[in-house]
């Protein structure tokens, strides 16, 4: 059975599992609340699901317009703060107006915002945003009626270079794994020593998330429910943390990756 996840334990529970989980267990889930002690494994459990290491996204990127210049886009460090897009374009096109689009998850581009090039040929581009995803960019020139001698003018979109670069968001990680061993997690896995997985809690089971570290990164599926403490975020199991250093309640990097597939878990659909 299944223990209902998004239900904070009472005092009285909390007396309880003092009662009956080891002492190494408790402090090693200190920091926790996604996965619920008392939940036994039916038999034919599934165990974790598998994952490769899948490489991190940059947080910045450039491209090269064709007959334009060149233009960079750098997301900032902190959720809701300004995506800068700068360009270097020929002089040519100085007064031209430029536009940023995102595609879009349905596939279409969608304007971003947009930048007027100066008379050096520059330009620069600010789009504030709170989606913590891997967006797709591209920069096109904005169509104006055709000159003799301009070009870029009619300049078509279809072959127009694009890049993608993680916006990141800033939360809190803790840790959790000891004395859960073999129970059933929320999206309905057998936590083991080796699992790799991340507790959250609304994000569908399986979704994979990015999370960074001193310089290190894992990308996780998540696999549980939770925290419920510490103002954390998310929960990652043993194996995970022990891979950028997670071993409190530290602060961390995140971003969703909505560019992979949902990792399969019995409860993927949740």
């Amino acid at each position: 059975m299944i223990a209902p996840f998004s239900v904070r334990r009472t005092a009285l529970a909390g007396l309880l599992t003092l009662l009956v989980l080891p002492t190494t267990a408790l402090a090693a889930d200190a920091p926790t609340g996604g996965l619920d002690a008392s939940t036994t494994p039916a038999a034919g459990t599934p165990a974790a699901p598998a994952t490769a290491p899948v490489p991190a996204v940059p947080t910045r990127a450039s491209a090269q317009l064709a007959g334009a210049g060149t233009w960079s886009a750098v997301p900032s460090a902190g959720t809701g703060s300004p995506l800068r897009v700068t360009g270097s374009f020929v002089k040519s096109l100085a007064d031209r107006r430029v536009r940023v689009e995102r595609r879009t998850p349905s596939g279409r581009w969608q304007q971003a915002t947009t930048a007027r090039v100066r008379s050096t040929g520059r330009f620069a581009a600010v789009w504030r945003t709170r989606s913590t995803r891997v967006h797709e960019l591209r920069v096109v020139l904005v169509p104006v009626p055709a000159r003799s001698g301009d070009t870029a003018s009619s300049r078509s979109t279809a072959d127009v270079p694009s890049v993608r670069i993680a916006v990141l968001g800033r939360a809190k990680a803790t840790w959790y794994g000891p004395g859960f061993y073999g129970r059933t997690t929320a999206c309905g896995v057998t936590l083991q020593k080796d699992t790799v997985g991340v507790a959250h809690r609304t994000l569908p089971c399986g979704t994979q998330v990015e999370i960074r570290r001193g310089g290190r990164s894992v990308v996780v599926p998540v696999i549980d429910r939770g925290p419920f403490a510490n103002g954390a975020t998310f929960d990652l199991t043993k194996a995970a943390a022990d891979g950028i250093g997670v071993d409190g309640v530290n602060p961390v990097s995140f971003v969703q990756r909505d560019d992979l597939p949902r990792v399969a878990t019995p409860s993927s659909a949740r």
